[in-house]
């Protein structure tokens, strides 16, 4: 497994890269941010500042999904009838996000993000 490590400093780039994609083209759409345990709760807790919407315990039908990848897309499956917003996808994902940054590139790399331990 070759490890693609993202630093906060990245982190901050990709994270205002995704909120300016979803305030260009979906302001004013959801109630609050949900975000999936445990990738997604940093990346819907700086997305609910930065676009002004409560971070929510439970998601509903007008909630912004976050997550951080959808690799297989196993985790997001429940979640396939609403708005998802990763950093990375993948081609060979079950659950395509309705909006990512980057595609990550190899099956054999895994994306270690800051928050998780090196």
């Amino acid at each position: 497994m070759n490890k693609v490590y993202i630093d906060w400093e990245t982190f901050g780039i990709m994270i205002d890269k995704l909120a300016e994609k979803i305030n260009e083209n979906h302001k004013g759409t959801f109630d609050g941010v949900y975000g999936v345990p445990r990738g997604g709760l940093p990346i819907a807790t700086v997305l609910s500042h930065k676009l002004g919407l409560p971070l929510l315990l439970y998601p509903n039908k007008k909630s912004l999904i976050c997550d951080d990848i959808s690799d297989t897309g196993k985790t997001l499956q429940s979640h396939k009838n609403k708005f998802i917003a990763t950093l990375h996808s993948t081609e060979w994902t079950t659950t395509k996000p309705d909006c990512f940054i980057e595609m990550k590139k190899k099956k054999t790399d895994w994306v270690v993000y800051p928050w998780e331990n090196k």
